[in-house]
């Protein structure tokens, strides 16, 4: 009886042996680094653009980030729940540095000088339940952020164990970090900047008119052909009661805050932000996104000027681009509107020459002229182009209503830029 189990055992050892040494399961090591110039950041800046848009954001990718409690030194990747911890002296200092969410490099140049390196070190705790095969406690990466010729340098590696999956780690692995390496390099480049001007006639107080631009546009979505928008947080008291602080759009789901709001004897203003811009504001698939209202007055009347600075996803450039130039001026067209004529309405009206259908109705029913609609309701009543242009037109939404090249012949002027 004892010999007979002692040969079982020698079978199950010498059996886990073979097992253990099975090529299917030999840990595989996988290595992948990543190196991104920053020609106009330093390496602090460059270090906060790491931590605040991918450690904090997610770096671009399709992912939710849920920190723990108000430290961003451990973190977990939704939805493949893989948790990571950084490591370091790092964290404690930007909690007393508390960098903003924008990275501001338009002083790069006067901070040029040589600094030590800066580095970040993280690892993966708990690989989650969507990538088996990792070896817990093998994951290490560190991030790297040296100035070399007025230039800042970021190497940026990830190495770790499997005993599956290999290729398909590798390729996972070089793909997530390449992307968030670029977000970050995206994030340090200069914004682009759309200015959008226009002078109403008339003598309007800039006040008053900060004030129903923030019930217009900001409480009741400015005529917009989309939701209403659901505001949340403190009142504005510049608003009137009605406008408050937050609000989320839907759709998409953006969710936008007043930074704050300043007032003087020349103009007054407000300023604006999307609040964590990425993939749940598609398409407007932005970095950043800021905004100032002005209003002013001016030889001629009120001159209203609304900044935007949006970095927006390199791929994604010429539509956002064509989606924020659209939405500001429909919405400063629409806020014209407002003020000159805040009670104005268009009449919807039949069909011309189908009488004997609309059983002597003579309008159906009436819009806000200072909506999106009431702008297309009109222009379609004035319109006095043929009917093969306005068949043409179909099938350009962005030429309804009050729309125009934004150039020196047009009432709303606008242009892109670099930088600030």
């Amino acid at each position: 009886m004892t010999s007979r189990f002692v040969v079982y055992l020698l079978l199950i050892g010498g059996f886990g042996q073979l097992w253990s040494f099975s090529p299917r399961y030999k840990p595989f090591h996988i290595s992948v680094s990543v190196q991104k110039r920053f020609p106009d950041a330093t390496p602090e800046q460059a270090r906060d653009a790491w931590m605040d848009y991918h450690w904090k954001k997610g770096g671009g990718l399709p992912i939710f980030i849920v920190s723990s409690g108000e430290s961003p030194k451990e973190r977990t990747i939704l939805p493949t729940l893989m948790k990571e911890r950084l490591h370091g002296d790092y964290v404690q200092k930007n909690q007393e540095e508390q960098p903003s969410s924008s990275v501001d490099i338009s002083d790069a140049e006067e901070n040029q000088e040589e600094q030590p390196s800066v580095k970040i070190s993280y690892k993966v705790t708990d690989a989650g339940p969507l990538f088996p095969g990792i070896i817990p406690g093998s994951h290490s990466a560190n991030v790297t952020f040296e100035q070399t010729n007025q230039t800042t340098v970021m190497n940026w590696g990830v190495s770790f164990e499997t005993t599956k999956f290999y290729s398909l780690y590798e390729a996972i692995t070089q793909w997530t970090v390449g992307t968030a390496a670029s977000t970050v390099e995206e994030c340090l480049t200069l914004p682009r900047r759309l200015n959008v001007k226009t002078v109403i006639d008339g003598d309007i107080d800039p006040f008053l008119a900060r004030k129903e631009c923030l019930e217009f546009v900001w409480a009741n979505g400015g005529g917009l052909p989309l939701l209403p928008p659901i505001p949340f947080g403190d009142i504005m008291e510049e608003g009137g009661g009605s406008a408050r602080r937050n609000l989320l759009r839907i759709p998409p789901l953006i969710t936008e805050s007043i930074v704050d709001t300043t007032t003087t004897e020349e103009k007054c203003e407000f300023h604006y932000q999307l609040n964590r811009p990425g993939w749940t504001t598609f398409p407007f698939l932005l970095h950043t996104h800021i905004g100032n209202v002005s209003f002013s007055s001016a030889a001629q009347g009120l001159a209203i000027d609304w900044e935007v600075e949006i970095r927006p996803y390199r791929i994604m450039r010429p539509i956002v681009e064509k989606l924020v130039e659209a939405t500001v001026a429909t919405l400063v067209r629409n806020l014209r509107v407002k003020l000159l004529e805040p009670d104005a309405v268009v009449k919807i009206k039949p069909p011309r020459g189908n009488a004997n259908l609309t059983m002597g109705l003579e309008e159906f029913g009436k819009v806000s002229k200072s909506s999106w609609l009431g702008g297309v309701l009109e222009s379609h009543l004035s319109d006095k182009r043929s009917t093969k242009e306005q068949t043409l037109s179909l099938i350009l939404p962005w030429t309804w209503g009050r729309s125009g090249e934004g150039d020196e012949n047009d009432i709303v002027q606008y242009h892109w830029i670099d930088g600030k």
